[in-house]
């Protein structure tokens, strides 16, 4: 599930009130598309490498004070709490598909959700976890400077993305490094 957070800062820590669901994925309603769309250039084909900062990208809209957190775990809210703050989002768009990364930072990772209010919390930087990567790739690219397919994820499988957490990320990029 993906939601939006309005974001502030209080007494030294960030505060999160829940505010919407929302999509981060799909050209008609994702935010990922939507972001993109503002930051490409009307000529822009494919290959085309993209990054988006979410804050950045969100304090330039409506959405300002705002922040974007993946909940991983949503079939699971009574006994566990898994939210991941969307940072970063990189691409590749070629060939009618986009390859995504994400950079996430962990705010609870498998917490017990009894002693965390998920509609409103406070968070110091200390107590995140990360930065975290995940992969996915999306069917769509671009094309003169416009969105083509439909920008979604494919359904869940075991083959779809991996949480990378630094190590884990450092020893395969090693391994790509290496092969080389």
């Amino acid at each position: 599930m993906y939601m939006r957070y309005l974001k502030s800062e209080q007494d030294g820590k960030d505060q999160y009130r829940f505010a919407e669901k929302i999509c981060l994925f799909g050209c008609n309603n994702g935010f990922i598309p939507w972001l993109l769309l503002k930051q490409t250039a009307p000529s822009q084909d494919e290959a085309y490498l993209w990054h988006i900062n979410i804050a950045s990208a969100l304090n330039i809209t409506k959405y300002r004070g705002s922040t974007l957190v993946i909940d991983l775990k949503p079939k699971q809210k009574k006994s566990n709490l898994s939210l991941y703050e969307l940072e970063d989002v990189w691409g590749y768009s070629d060939s009618g598909w986009t390859p995504i990364l994400l950079r996430l930072s962990g705010l609870f990772i498998d917490a017990d959700p009894r002693i965390v209010n998920r509609n409103e919390f406070c968070i110091r930087d200390r107590e995140r976890i990360g930065p975290i990567y995940e992969f996915l790739y999306l069917a769509g690219s671009v094309s003169s400077g416009k969105l083509i397919g439909g920008w979604t994820a494919p359904p869940a499988s075991p083959t779809n993305a991996a949480l990378l957490f630094p190590d884990t990320l450092r020893y395969f990029l090693k391994c790509i490094a290496d092969a080389a």
